[in-house]
């Protein structure tokens, strides 16, 4: 898998949680929230190389 891949997968993850988020009612909007922060923190650690997406695998 290249690069950019988990950067593009995590950062559209990201979006969608932020999107769902916006409709969701608690405790739901909470963890949509909490999820696209995470995906949002993994998309930034593989930007600069600190993630590898071959790390989730088993």
């Amino acid at each position: 898998m290249r690069r950019t891949d988990p950067i593009r997968m995590h950062s559209e993850e990201a979006t969608a949680h932020s999107q769902a988020a916006e409709t969701a009612v608690e405790p739901t909007r909470t963890w949509l929230l909490e999820g696209a922060d995470d995906h949002q923190a993994m998309a930034d650690a593989a930007r600069l190389g600190d993630y590898y997406y071959d790390e989730l695998e088993d």
